[in-house]
This record gives structure tokens, C-alpha cells and sequence, in this order.
């Protein structure tokens, strides 16, 4: 289906929808305003779960909150629209507040520090009497509502959908999928996440609060049984569940099957339709953890298969084929990089006296290093070494227990991940750690939208396509990360570090696992990015034929102590070396070896 039919289809149902409550009785609109109020709560309950990956099982407790902010405003004879502002104000502002102690959890412990806000909340409307009217609940002076409250809720309903595509679209959701994927990657590329977790509770919670407040005027009372009881807080949870959370139209699709089975079992089964409810939730789970709409047999079903669409099948064709194109042309690629100066005996990146220790475990003891610009420098040592942890003290990952690093003549003790992204540090991983849902192409983009100067999403997949063809992915542009070879995953994880546009570049085993082939041309890569942009490069690197074509100098770590640092061929002679790449027994017969050639030292090759 195309977009213009899908919108039109989407205009027609909703125009069928509008007239219903003229055409329709009472039951049947009420039913369906039932089933409107879900999914607002549900499509805003996935923008956190779905989208950013944080469960959050307390969502029901915003609707509770905007239900008596916009009781109380209505109480006191407010005008509608002002108390339903009202009650999406204070919900926003209650929002912030619970978010940070909440963000400081993750995976199970943010769901169960959510979960327990319902009780909390619970317990507080029942005994802030002299405002919620404690168990008395507040009576609304309003007669009958149903058909503007109805009327209303669809107009929301149809917001809640654009906003969930305007989300897809935006920087701010691909900031959301980098965190889902992996946070502590999203920082290292450039983006800020503690504003953007804020930022999309305080929106969820903001649509939770107008459902709250809707549903309060068409009932016409509130009691802090009905809008923070457990009972009802996880049905819209499960109803997304149900269908797939996370796809653009699982909320919409799990809401109308459940509302429509939830009816008609309490009008068959009357007594057990709770237990029968659960019992296909549970099926569900078990049977389709991801949704049913993943499910294979969903996939195969023409009109199903539609609205069971990944995030990443909606990647338009026009892109993948432009990207080809350029595959195909034989000329070096250019990659968008500035080109920098090297300023002549000032380091670039200073370490004084850095210390990493956990608990009683020095991983870095006092190390003093200092590297020019436009330098390729190794770092090697035995497994252990403390050569990674010495990376993530560079990046931020680790705060250092003692010492400074300087970049630039910055201090960067004070610096966040993402600051130090965007003042020039990118890096890879020993284990690769791409953005495994996203295509290769909005891996490569996301550095690109959250950089010193950041993209618009289309420009930023429009100069994606360099770093791709620079990392020979261009036949993988519109596939997911979690598909590639590790192999192909090394590039795709060179190339985003490259899309950081760094001045110094941390390369963290990117060689081992190749074959010799691809050896040589992550050589190639590495050399050329600093001959033609400048980039300073640490390589932490076991293959040292394949270090000493590329390096100016290597550092040589020992028990998180600095033991060497010069040229390759030098340190592999020294004792302190030998000694620890091969003990003291192994040392005095292969000494003659290491003098002869440094890259036959055995254990190290």
C-alpha cells in the first residue's frame, strides 16, 4: 500500500469513526470511546517502552494524576480546555520529579521502582483528603457528556498517532532507538540522554494525563480505586504487548482485538472473562513473546504483514538505491571529514598520573602518556592489561579514580560522554556494538544527528552513504546491524566512529578475527584517515605485523602499569616485554627470534 492510499484509507476510518456517536446508541459509543482512551494510553505508554526500551509499568499513574489535576480544576468551575491544560501541566511537572530517582534504575529494577508508584500514588489519594476527597472520590458537575467527550478523545487519538510518527522520523527518535539498543553507546556517539529520557516521560505522561482527564469527564467521578488501581493500570500495557511493542501499529492493532475480546467475554463468559483475559495474555507471551504481529505465520498473511512492518522496513527505496549508485563508481571515496591542523609540539591527548581501581583491583596504575596530533600510536599488552579500561577512562565510560586526562589542553574530569563525542573522541569496540535493531545506514547517521553540528535526519542519512561505501557496506545499507558478519560489523563499527568526525580516533581490536586481506585494509583505513584528515589514532592491536606498518610508536601496558613506550621494533626487545608477553623461562630462548624479526615473537602474532 502506498502512503497517499494510506492516508486516505486513515481519513476515511476516522471520518466513519466521527459520525458514529450520531449514528450509533449510547453502548456501542461508549465502548468505543473505551477503546480510544486505550490506545492514547497505550501508543503513549510504547513512546517509553517501545521506543526507548525502559518498561515503564507505573504509565497508569499519569492517567490517575491529569484525572484529578482536571477534576479538581473542573470542581472549581475552570473552563474544560484550561483544566484539561491543567491537568497535563501538573502530570508534566509530576513527571520530571519521579524521573530522576527513576532514571537512575534500569532493565527490571526501572519496572519494578515504576510499578510501585500505582500503590504509592494509590495511597496518597486516599489520604490527601482536604484534595482528592479521600475514598469519597470527587463527583463532576457535568451531565451528559459522552458524545463531545468521545468526539474529543478521537481528535487525541489521531494527534497521539501523528506524534508517533513524527517520532519515527525525528532526531529525538532516533536518539530514543540509540538508548533502546545501547545507552551507553548512544553517549559515546553524541547523544545526550538524560534531557531525552525527561523529555519523552514528560510527553507520555502528558497524553497519559488527557486520557485521565477525558475519562474522568465522561464518567463523571473519580475514586483512587479506578485511576490508580492495579487492576486496570496494566491493561493497556498488555493490550500493546499483545500485538508488538515497538511496531507503529501494535498499540492500535492490540488495543482493538483485546477491547473487542475484553466485551465480548464479559457479555459470554460473565464471571470468568478475567480469567479467560489473562490465561490468552499469557498464550500469547509464551507462544509469540514479541507480539503476535511477529509472529511468522502473521508475516505471511498479506494485509497482516503490512502492519507488521519493523521500524526499519519503512527505510525509503529511493535511499538504498542512490547508495548503490555511488557503490558502483570506481572513484576513491571522499569522506565529509575536516581536514586538521596540526598544531607543532602541543599533545593532543594528556594522561597524568591516571588511576582506575575497583575495589581492591588496580586496572590502571598511574599512567603518564601524551600523544601528538597526527600521530598513530599502539597500545599493547597481555590480555588483562588494563588497555580497554585505559580507553574507557579516555571516553568516559570509567571515571578515573586519580589522575586527569587532557584533550586539547581540556580537563576532561568534569566532561560527560557526549561532550567528549562531540569535542572529537570516537571509538570502537573490542566486542562490536552496533545499533543492532537500526538499518547500517542509521547507525551510521546517528554520530551524524547529534554531532557539534548536527544533521536533519535526511541529511544526516544522505552523508551516511560515504562512511558506508568507505567501509565496503553499500550492499548492506538498508539491512539490520544484528544481521552483518562480525566482520562486516568491525566496519560498520569503524565507519561510525569515523562518522563522529574525531580528532582522535580509539581503535580497540578492530584486526583480530580478519582475515589477512582485511587486515591490510583496516591498515589502509587507518593510515589514510590520518595522512589525509589528520586523525590522531591509538590502536590497541595483538597483531603487531600488522602494527608495525602503520605505527609511529607503541605503549606497552603490564598490570595496568606503563612498562615501554618507543618503537615497535625496540620494545619487542626489551626484557620487561619479553618477560611479559613469554615469562622468564620462555625469554632466553627466544630472545634471538624477537631481535631477528618482532613480528615472529610467538604469542603475540
Amino acid at each position: 500500500m502506498s502512503r497517499t492510499a494510506g492516508w486516505l484509507t486513515g481519513g476515511v476510518g476516522v471520518l466513519a469513526l466521527a459520525v458514529l456517536p450520531f449514528v450509533g446508541n449510547a453502548y456501542i459509543t461508549t465502548i468505543a470511546f473505551t477503546v480510544l482512551i486505550a490506545y492514547i494510553l497505550g501508543q503513549s505508554w510504547d513512546w517509553v517502552a517501545g521506543e526507548m526500551g525502559y518498561v515503564n509499568l507505573g504509565h497508569y499513574c499519569f492517567y490517575g494524576i491529569g484525572a484529578y489535576a482536571f477534576s479538581i480544576a473542573l470542581v472549581g468551575q475552570w473552563p474544560l480546555v484550561v483544566a484539561i491544560g491543567f491537568a497535563v501541566l501538573i502530570t508534566a511537572l509530576a513527571a520530571l520529579v519521579i524521573s530522576v530517582p527513576l532514571f537512575r534504575l534500569h532493565g527490571d529494577y526501572f519496572a519494578f521502582g515504576t510499578l510501585a508508584l500505582l500503590p504509592l500514588m494509590e495511597v496518597l489519594a486516599y489520604n490527601l483528603t482536604p484534595v482528592t476527597n479521600g475514598a469519597d472520590g470527587i463527583v463532576l458537575p457535568v451531565e451528559q457528556v459522552l458524545k463531545p467527550a468521545y468526539l474529543i478523545s478521537l481528535g487525541v487519538c489521531v494527534l497521539t498517532f501523528i506524534v508517533t510518527l513524527r517520532i519515527n522520523a525525528a532526531r529525538f527518535g532516533y536518539a530514543l532507538k540509540s538508548i533502546r539498543n545501547d545507552e551507553q553507546v548512544a553517549e559515546t556517539v553524541g547523544v545526550r540522554i538524560a534531557p531525552v529520557k525527561r523529555r519523552v516521560l514528560m510527553l507520555s505522561a502528558g497524553f497519559g494525563a488527557v486520557a485521565g482527564a477525558l475519562q474522568a469527564w465522561q464518567m463523571s467521578y473519580i475514586d483512587p480505586a479506578t485511576v490508580f488501581g492495579l487492576n486496570v493500570a496494566l491493561v493497556p500495557v498488555a493490550m500493546v504487548l499483545f500485538a508488538g511493542s515497538g511496531l507503529r501499529w501494535g498499540p492500535l492493532v492490540g488495543v482493538l482485538v483485546l477491547a473487542t475480546l475484553q466485551q465480548w467475554l464479559l457479555v459470554s463468559m460473565k464471571g470468568f472473562q478475567a480469567t479467560l483475559y489473562g490465561l490468552i495474555v499469557l498464550l500469547i507471551g509464551r507462544f509469540m513473546p514479541g507480539g503476535f504481529l511477529r509472529a511468522k505465520w502473521v508475516r505471511r498473511v498479506p494485509l497482516l504483514s503490512a502492519l507488521a512492518r519493523e521500524h526499519h522496513e519503512y527505510m525509503g527505496e529511493s535511499d538504498a538505491q542512490a547508495a548503490l549508485q555511488v557503490a558502483k563508481d570506481g572513484t576513491a571515496v571522499a569522506l565529509p571529514l575536516p581536514r586538521i591542523q596540526s598544531e607543532s609540539g602541543k599533545p593532543l591527548i594528556e594522561l597524568q598520573n591516571v588511576r582506575m581501581q575497583f575495589g581492591g583491583n588496580v586496572a590502571v596504575n598511574d599512567v603518564s602518556l601524551s600523544i601528538r596530533q597526527g600521530e598513530i600510536v599502539g597500545l599493547i599488552g597481555p590480555n588483562g592489561s588494563g588497555k580497554t579500561t585505559l580507553f574507557n577512562c579516555i571516553s568516559r565510560v570509567y571515571t578515573p579514580t586519580g589522575g586527569r586526562v587532557m584533550f586539547a589542553g581540556q580537563d576532561l574530569s568534569r566532561a560527560s560522554r557526549d561532550e567528549i563525542a562531540r569535542l572529537g573522541v570516537g571509538r570502537t569496540y573490542q566486542i562490536p556494538r552496533p545499533f543492532g535493531d537500526l538499518t547500517v545506514q542509521e547507525n551510521i547517521a546517528i554520530p551524524l544527528m547529534f554531532s557539534e553540528a548536527p544533521l536533519s535526519p535526511r541529511d544526516a542519512m544522505r552523508e551516511a552513504r560515504s562512511f558506508i561505501e568507505y567501509a565496503e557496506l553499500s550492499h548492506r545499507l538498508r539491512d539490520r546491524a544484528d544481521s552483518l558478519s562480525v566482520q562486516e560489523r568491525k566496519a560498520l563499527e569503524f565507519a561510525r566512529a569515523l562518522a563522529c568526525k574525531p580528532r582522535l580516533l580509539l581503535v580497540d581490536e578492530v584486526a583480530s578475527g580478519l582475515t589477512p586481506v582485511e587486515v591490510q585494509r583496516f591498515v589502509e583505513h587507518i593510515r589514510h584517515v590520518r595522512d589525509r584528515y589528520g586523525i590522531t589514532v591509538i590502536w590497541v592491536e595483538h597483531i603487531f605485523s600488522a602494527l608495525e606498518k602503520v605505527v609511529d610508536r607503541v605503549i606497552v601496558l603490564e598490570q595496568g602499569s606503563m612498562i615501554a613506550d618507543g618503537p615497535l621494533s625496540q620494545v619487542v626487545k626489551d626484557e620487561r616485554v619479553l618477560n611479559t608477553y613469554l615469562g622468564s623461562a620462555a625469554q632466553a630462548s627466544t630472545k634471538t627470534k624477537a631481535q631477528k624479526s618482532p613480528q615472529r615473537v610467538e604469542g603475540v602474532v
